[in-house]
């Protein structure tokens, strides 16, 4: 019986921030931001500054209270140690799967199909040990059939601490459980914009986005065109995904 296909997605916590405290342990679990390539906007930060409501993109002189008010250290984009680091995390990930996907500098796909099966968590928190140990840079795995839901395994693993930074979305029940609860707007490839308007026709969670319309959402009259015309949401293809069958191959 052939095993049950099972896509991993590694994503880096916070990335620049974590590359950040790497050299300042003394900034563990204080607030942190990274700016823009000209120190005028936040792109980067750490739990505690979303704690306090600052927004990605944010100009600092916006927030410029609030940064003497909760002592928020700021560092400049120090990209060439965002890459240093990327390589290395992305170097010990190739001796988990011998298939590999860079997705952007703090996120990979890995094929974990008949590699796991035995105990798929238990193997994600190896990986997670084995990046923080030599790097110093925290992660989070979601786990699933396909891309998309090894995406929203991740989506859970990071916003659920009794997760302990892994998910696995093998079993039907716990994903059905799951795309109950999250928002539209954090299914992969879906927008700000492409959220709204969904949200407009009763579509707000991820499992009504799969069953809710039987056909492709369409352009209304008198509207602009949120996507291109050839691309329109299909929901057939997010059953699809639902169902564990993956329409983009891993490269």
């Amino acid at each position: 019986m052939a095993a049950q296909t099972r896509i991993a997605l590694v994503d880096c916590n916070n990335f620049y921030v974590s590359c950040e405290r790497v050299f300042r342990p003394d900034l563990t679990l204080k607030p942190v931001a990274v700016l823009s390539n000209n120190d005028g906007c936040i792109v980067a930060r750490s739990p505690e500054v979303k704690a306090l409501g600052i927004k990605m993109g944010t100009p600092v002189y916006q927030i410029s209270r609030l940064i003497i008010q909760h002592h928020i250290t700021l560092f400049s984009s120090n990209y060439t140690l965002y890459a240093d680091m990327s390589a290395r995390v992305m170097t010990l990930l190739e001796s988990f799967s011998p298939t590999l996907e860079v997705y952007s500098i703090d996120e990979s796909f890995l094929d974990l199909t008949g590699i796991c099966d035995k105990d798929p968590l238990a193997y994600g928190q190896d990986i997670r040990r084995t990046i923080v140990q030599n790097t110093g840079v925290p992660v989070c795995i979601g786990m699933g059939p396909t891309k998309t839901l090894a995406k929203l395994a991740n989506y859970a693993a990071k916003k659920w601490p009794k997760t302990a930074g892994v998910v696995d979305l093998a079993d039907t029940e716990r994903r059905a459980k799951l795309m109950r609860q999250v928002p539209v707007n954090k299914i992969w490839g879906i927008g700000t914009r492409l959220a709204q308007r969904l949200n407009t026709r009763g579509v707000a969670i991820f499992a009504k986005a799969c069953f809710g319309h039987p056909s492709p959402i369409k352009q209304q009259k008198n509207t602009r065109p949120l996507m291109p015309p050839a691309a329109p949401i299909r929901p057939r293809r997010l059953v699809s995904t639902q169902q564990g069958v993956e329409t983009l191959a891993l490269a």
